[in-house]
């Protein structure tokens, strides 16, 4: 009983925070403004400091996250002791920041192993590098919720081997940096699938449905820009790929390295015939990565909609609710490049898959 209404003070919280959010048509809203100083004032009203463009939009992507994350804090409070699925979600915004500061302190790869997927990694500067020297970075503020402060540190790579990262410091030297990326996300999804299996019966039967489909899109997407942009094989590619995945979705991830690139019959059959369906016209030469995420992302966004209204005294609009929020970051970050690079309002509506 406790639970349940503990649950029902934080929903009512949620939903609240989900109707003002920038999705749907108050995204729409956000497309129609004219200028990036306008999105940062609808954002943020009177906290605009005048400021080059170029620089105040690096500084507004960046409070869009950092507010993303400050919501999902907020709800982490509000339980007190939250499920441990909850901040593993969250940190996937930090699994982010220590590959920005991987790639950060590590600048001589750029023209070797930082680019291909051969290569071996050098000149690795020395412990002591301080955080302002890394001008690509980006790394985020998780609170009492991170398992790592690259924020404050002045030697982030000494604060990765202390944290549960430590694994990814000595692989620098030697593996190429697109690699070690691609092992943090394995690492990341075998552990959410881990948390989503440990949940209680009640808990576990939404959240796994939105989890699977996470991993299961993640994994079809990640196929098609190995074969498609890397011109990797099925072979090569096998051990690139993330843990987890249902018999079926395996099945069509074999599918997508098998199926002639040209074959429009072929990839409309396929199981996630879905992703390139809106590519297959006559010119169809193969299947773009890119767009097929786009359609990915926006699936995955339905279902967690979907998800958030039902099975009210679970887990699953709480882990639900992450997920959206993580979505709208997405959409707030397009909508601030579009308006600087000019690009239209059903453009960019076209390109997130929502007209």
């Amino acid at each position: 009983m406790i639970r349940t209404f503990r649950y029902a003070f934080i929903l009512a919280k949620i939903y609240g925070m989900l109707a003002r959010s920038f999705i749907g048509e108050n995204y729409r809203d956000i497309l129609r403004l004219k200028r990036v100083q306008d999105i940062y004032d609808r954002l943020y009203p009177g906290e605009r400091a005048e400021k080059p463009e170029h620089h105040l939009t690096a500084e507004l992507e960046a409070r869009i996250v950092q507010s993303g994350i400050a919501t999902m804090i907020f709800v982490l409070d509000l339980m007190g002791e939250p499920e441990e699925i909850l901040v593993h979600i969250l940190r996937k915004f930090e699994c982010q920041g220590v590959k920005s500061v991987l790639r950060g302190l590590a600048p001589a790869l750029a023209g070797s192993a930082a680019g291909s997927a051969e290569g071996s990694a050098a000149g690795l500067p020395p412990h002591g590098a301080a955080a302002e020297e890394l001008v690509s970075a980006q790394v985020w503020d998780l609170g009492r919720y991170g398992s790592v402060d690259l924020v404050h540190s002045r030697d982030p790579l000494a604060s990765i081997e202390e944290s549960p990262y430590a694994w990814v410091v000595p692989l620098v030297k030697t593996t190429p940096i697109v690699r070690i990326e691609n092992m943090l996300d394995q690492e990341y999804y075998r552990r959410l699938l881990a948390l989503t299996r440990a949940l209680h019966a009640k808990d576990r039967t939404g959240v796994s449905r939105l989890v699977h489909l996470e991993i299961g899109l993640a994994d079809v997407l990640w196929a098609l820009r190995l074969r498609f942009s890397f011109g990797m094989d099925a072979e090569k590619a096998r051990d690139l790929l993330i843990p987890g995945m249902l018999d079926s979705e395996r099945r069509a991830v074999a599918q997508a390295f098998d199926i002639p690139a040209d074959s429009i019959e072929g990839w409309r059959k396929w199981r996630f015939g879905w992703l390139v369906e809106d590519q297959l016209s006559e010119s169809f030469q193969a299947p773009d990565p890119v767009r097929a995420e786009q359609k990915g992302t926006r699936r995955l966004y339905i279902r967690a909609h979907q998800l958030f209204h039902q099975d009210p005294f679970t887990l699953t609009p709480i882990v639900a609710f992450f997920k959206l929020k993580e979505y709208e970051v997405g959409l707030l970050k397009t909508a601030v490049e579009a308006l600087r690079l000019s690009v239209s309002e059903q453009d960019v509506l076209a390109l997130v898959g929502a007209t």
